[in-house]
C-alpha cells in the first residue's frame, strides 16, 4: 500500500494506492497520527486506486472512523472500484462511513 495526504476544503483526504492488508498495519498507525495531529473536521479515504482490501484493512478503516467519531469529525470512503466496492457492499460499510 503507498498512501500520500492532501489538504481539501478545510479536510483531509488520503490517496491510496496497491494492495491493503494486514501488512500495512505499521503504515495504518502512522495514517491515524497524521490524522490525531492535524484534527481535520472530514476525512476522505480516496480509494480509486486500491487493487485489494482484506478484512485487517477493514478493521484498520474501522479503527480510524472510531477515532474520527470521538472527535466528532466525518470519514469518507470514495471511488473504490471492482473488488473493493464489492467488499464494501458485503461488510456494509455505509453503515459507518458517508460513501462518495
Amino acid at each position: 500500500m503507498e498512501h500520500k495526504f492532501e489538504s481539501r476544503d478545510g479536510g483531509l483526504c488520503v490517496k491510496v494506492s496497491g494492495r491493503m492488508t494486514h501488512r500495512d498495519h505499521k503504515e495504518f498507525r502512522e495514517i491515524l497520527a497524521r490524522i490525531n495531529e492535524i484534527r481535520p473536521p472530514r476525512v476522505v479515504f480516496d480509494l480509486a486506486q486500491v487493487e485489494f482490501l482484506d478484512s485487517s484493512a477493514l478493521g484498520m478503516l474501522l479503527i480510524v472512523r472510531d477515532a474520527a467519531v470521538q472527535q466528532n469529525h466525518t470519514v469518507v470512503l470514495k471511488g473504490a472500484t471492482g473488488q473493493v466496492d464489492k467488499l464494501m457492499k458485503i461488510a456494509k460499510l455505509h453503515k459507518y462511513f458517508e460513501i462518495e
